[in-house]
């Protein structure tokens, strides 16, 4: 029986009307449901292949999963230093300028008249790896990316039940580098309840996490886990460098049809998801499972969300050194 076949079937069985099969049509919840409605027994996290987690007197399901993935690029911690234009008062003009009389880093600028005070502060910020404010003076995302260890840096995917931070989050996809390999842990809240022991630990991870990969992450996964956070009253996450694969792609020079993550997966990593689940029903088949504790109704969404977590990983190059036209050998490294 396919997804949405379960789906149209305990649909029918609650409303009391007679199975057939896909004749029911699905509605689009975006809001959990009624309290006498929602199953007040929790799957044991080992069907869902995870493991009882507890945070914040709570607790929720742990997903994890070793990957035979290398780090997906290595970016010089150099790289950064050659950037002139990080100085106040040097555009790309004076840059080329500077460059052509032989200054080749910001270093070579600390006993320049005009602007070696502003370079010394510049190497400090690098020194001080204050990737905020050197974004903010027009550092790269692969500049800032290189000042960091792949042991400081997570790639983050979230699922939620609407668009809107004012309704629960209760997935979120992180990989991280441990060793050679990556792991990626999925943390799953089963029921409503359990998302604030969700968010705590996650705020446990985000504190050893220095630089954060997302898609449209700054517009939404981000701005959701904050409002989440203010929900529950927990302490927000320190601000941290955001690299958002998105604002990158849509700088891209393939004539893509659009900027979806999936889009790219297909035409730039020739992956073709099949059975994927599609976006928009990912709030009613959580609602259903909540319903329900039916490990097969989410199923489906748990691998949407893993592939997607993968998928940042693996576009990182593609994306974000392809638009800045470099290249860097030692992926992985």
């Amino acid at each position: 029986m396919s997804l949405f076949e379960r789906l149209a079937q305990i649909k029918t069985q609650r409303e009391g009307q007679p199975v057939t099969g896909m004749s029911v049509p699905l509605a689009k919840a975006a809001s959990p449901p009624a309290t006498e409605s929602v199953c007040s027994s929790i799957l044991p996290a080992a069907m869902l292949d995870g493991q009882e987690a507890l945070a914040a007197g709570g607790s929720f399901c742990l997903r994890q999963r070793e990957l035979k993935l290398s780090w997906p690029v290595s970016l010089p911690s150099t790289l950064i230093y050659t950037n002139l234009e990080l100085i106040w008062g040097i555009g790309p003009v004076t840059a080329a300028q500077l460059k052509a009389n032989g200054v080749r880093t910001i270093a070579d600028l600390t006993s320049h008249r005009r602007f070696g005070p502003d370079a010394r502060r510049v190497l400090d910020l690098i020194a001080g790896r204050q990737a905020i404010e050197l974004s903010r003076r027009g550092a790269t995302d692969a500049e800032l990316m290189g000042l960091f260890s792949p042991e400081e840096a997570v790639f983050l995917d979230i699922e939620t039940t609407g668009l809107w931070a004012s309704q629960p989050l209760f997935l979120v996809g992180i990989m991280k580098r441990q060793g050679q390999d990556m792991v990626l842990e999925q943390l799953l809240a089963r029921h409503y309840r359990e998302e604030r022991a969700l968010l705590a630990y996650l705020a446990q991870v985000l504190k050893r996490v220095r630089v954060m990969v997302t898609f449209n992450g700054k517009r939404f996964d981000w701005p959701y886990i904050k409002e989440r956070f203010i929900y529950y009253h927990l302490p927000l996450p320190k601000e941290m460098l955001q690299v958002d694969l998105y604002f990158h792609a849509k700088r891209l020079p393939h004539n893509l049809p659009n900027c979806k993550l999936v889009t790219l997966e297909e035409n730039l990593l020739g992956h073709e998801r099949e059975g994927d689940v599609p976006g928009y029903l990912v709030p009613t088949i959580y609602h259903r499972f909540v319903q329900t504790q039916d490990p097969c109704l989410l199923a489906p969404v748990l691998e949407h969300n893993v592939q997607d977590v993968i998928t940042l990983a693996q576009l990182l190059p593609l994306v974000m050194l392809a638009q800045e036209g470099t290249t860097y050998a030692g992926a992985g490294g």
